[in-house]
């Protein structure tokens, strides 16, 4: 039996260990990548990690990943945003209220101002406790014929 209680930590992975943190956090994005398909799969999502254009994010319960989330900047002639693009794992209702304010103080440092996220209609109900407004629905269509 633990004597303590297990503490939520998130952290934003350094480039230069992401070869230990991997294995564990494709396994947990892997789901939401899938989503996507065939836009993106675990490896172009890694080479994205590689050159820097996404950083991964990372919630530990003690040692224990429990969550990965990946974010990028993107830069818009009026404006520059902190976007959360895949989202995986386990908890969120535990990591969410640790991880937002240390996106928007990542956001801030990065001379960002606002925060964007793609995900499933029902991060909803989570997102609108930090204020979050969903701003359109996106629709796609496979061809088929080619």
């Amino acid at each position: 039996m633990r004597d303590t209680v297990p503490q939520l930590q998130v952290t934003v992975v350094p480039i230069s260990v992401l070869d230990v943190v991997w294995p564990k956090a494709s396994e947990m994005l892997a789901k939401a990548v899938k989503t996507t398909h065939p836009r993106y799969n675990v490896n172009s999502i890694r080479a994205e990690l590689d050159r820097g254009v996404l950083a991964l994010w990372l919630v530990f319960d003690d040692t224990a990943p429990v969550a990965a989330f990946t974010t990028r900047i993107a830069d818009y002639p009026e404006s520059r945003g902190l976007c959360m693009d895949w989202i995986g794992g386990a908890r969120m209702a535990e990591w969410l209220p640790l991880a937002q304010p240390l996106m928007e103080q990542y956001a801030r440092d990065n001379g960002c101002t606002h925060l964007e996220g793609y995900g499933r209609k029902a991060w909803g109900r989570w997102l609108q406790k930090y204020n979050w407004k969903p701003e359109y629905i996106a629709y796609r269509m496979e061809l088929t014929d080619g």
